[in-house]
């Protein structure tokens, strides 16, 4: 098994404190140990601000060492422009406050969330035909994450980035759906360079996820406007990975689904507890796993966020219920994970006991990745360190993962 490790590189992007002259370890790092930039989108990824949160915004964006590009490209990466956009107009951070200035360029981040407003109205009125389709063809389907999310929790779809459609089918269902979406000109491929068309995938990427991945090859079709290359539908039939030797099938979810509508069509979602794990399972997966690490979108503040805000919103009973769900299907571990890091971005997301209630005996594993590439290797940097370093993708990552 091929084990490497990310390199302790002082320089190539790390986020290290004014004065810091070493690795700080886990229980040493604090988000005042961050550079103010990471501090500054930190204070900013909450979906609502109080009276607090925009001093201290006014403070940290005030500072004269504040890389100002940085935490551009920072809120890009993370995906959370858009919120940002929102916050600066709803709370007049553009205009000065005293002594201290606004922020400048105002009209990038308030460009962002109207711009992405109309990119997801653009998909939902694309998606809802998908839905309408389905439905039509007499086949259960149930939408994660995306726009269950942006109608759901957020309740703006124009503050959170939709990048495709992602659906739970029963595996049975599959050439149904296939057929439904073939009809609306989606195929099983990847943009093609020139960005104009789909091409399909090579016999290698079809053999691959055939055999390692719980959902079918991405069908997409050329979107034809600057804001959408392509529209994408995922359809999953398991939230668990193979490879994980735990399973939560769409055929089971399907049957505890709940009625909603999204996109202004009549659809479902998984049902509360089922939804929060699918959530653990799927930040989990994109955490650890090497092309996700290797195409940087493995950790993302917006992925903590959504957890976050599913979470914040369950009461005792729901907890009570939820660990009862994590146990059937014996997914302390992964669950675990997810809330552990989660907490320590929304501390008040999370109560404690869950926490305690899921903690293993031998928890190692927080600081690994890979394991299910059959490639396990450990992370010296602590998590908060390693979420805004951006060289923690160059550094000893290893690749032979197929996706192509």
């Amino acid at each position: 098994m091929a084990t490497q490790t990310p390199s302790r590189d002082r320089d190539a992007g790390a986020d290290r404190g004014p004065g810091a002259d070493r690795d700080l370890t886990a229980e040493e790092l604090t988000a005042e140990d961050l550079p103010a930039h990471s501090r500054l989108l930190l204070r900013m990824g909450r979906l609502r601000l109080d009276a607090a949160d925009v001093a201290t915004i006014r403070a940290l964006a005030g500072r004269p060492d504040l890389d100002w590009g940085a935490f551009l490209e920072a809120a890009a990466r993370h995906k959370m422009l858009p919120l940002i956009g929102r916050h600066v107009d709803r709370h007049r951070l553009d205009r000065k406050d005293g002594d201290l200035p606004g922020f400048p360029y105002p009209w990038v981040f308030t460009g962002a969330y109207l711009a992405n407003r109309t990119r997801n109205q653009g998909l939902s009125d694309e998606f809802g035909r998908v839905f309408a389709e389905l439905s039509a063809a007499g086949l259960r389907f149930a939408v994660r994450k995306g726009f269950s999310l942006g109608e759901g929790e957020y309740r703006d779809p124009a503050l959170r980035r939709i990048a495709d459609l992602d659906v739970l089918l029963a595996r049975e269902d599959a050439p149904a759906a296939h057929e439904v979406l073939v009809r609306l000109g989606y195929i099983q491929g990847k943009v093609a360079e020139d960005g104009d068309r789909i091409e399909p995938y090579n016999r290698q990427t079809q053999a691959f996820w055939k055999m390692n991945l719980s959902n079918q090859l991405p069908y997409r079709k050329p979107g034809g406007r600057p804001d959408i290359t392509d529209f994408n539908v995922d359809i999953c039939h398991d939230i668990f990975q193979k490879k994980s030797g735990i399973s939560a099938s769409a055929a089971e979810l399907l049957d505890r689904a709940v009625p909603t509508v999204l996109c202004g069509a009549p659809a479902f979602e998984p049902a509360p507890d089922d939804r929060l794990l699918d959530l653990c399972s799927h930040l989990h997966k994109e955490a650890t796993s090497l092309h996700f690490i290797e195409d940087h979108q493995d950790l993302q503040l917006s992925k903590f966020l959504d957890l976050a805000l599913v979470a914040g919103a369950c009461d005792d009973d729901a907890w009570q219920g939820f660990l009862k769900r994590v146990s059937s299907v014996g997914a302390e571990q992964i669950v675990y994970y997810a809330l552990h890091f989660t907490a320590a971005l929304y501390p008040q997301a999370v109560p404690a006991h869950v926490l305690d209630a899921l903690r293993p005996e031998d928890t190692e594993y927080l600081e690994m990745y890979g394991s299910l590439d059959g490639q396990t290797a450990r992370w010296e940097q602590p998590f908060l360190q390693r979420l805004f370093n951006t060289a923690r993708h160059t550094a000893g990552t290893v690749s032979n993962v197929p996706l192509q």
